[in-house]
């Protein structure tokens, strides 16, 4: 779904370790804030109206 590769190094193709999955919501907002990332999700587009020949 969104192509990434994550047993193997995009740089080199070595191979990666995870090394740990932060879960918290709290520690994952003071990470990407201090990265000066936004914390927040962007907001979604309103919904688009089909096109006449797709309802059908």
């Amino acid at each position: 779904m969104f192509d990434i590769d994550i047993e193997h190094c995009p740089a080199c193709g070595g191979t990666l370790k995870i090394i740990a999955a932060i879960e918290e919501p709290a520690l994952i907002v003071r990470i990407l804030t201090h990265l000066g990332l936004p914390a927040r999700a962007p907001p979604r587009s309103p919904a688009r109206l089909p096109e006449l020949f797709q309802a059908a």
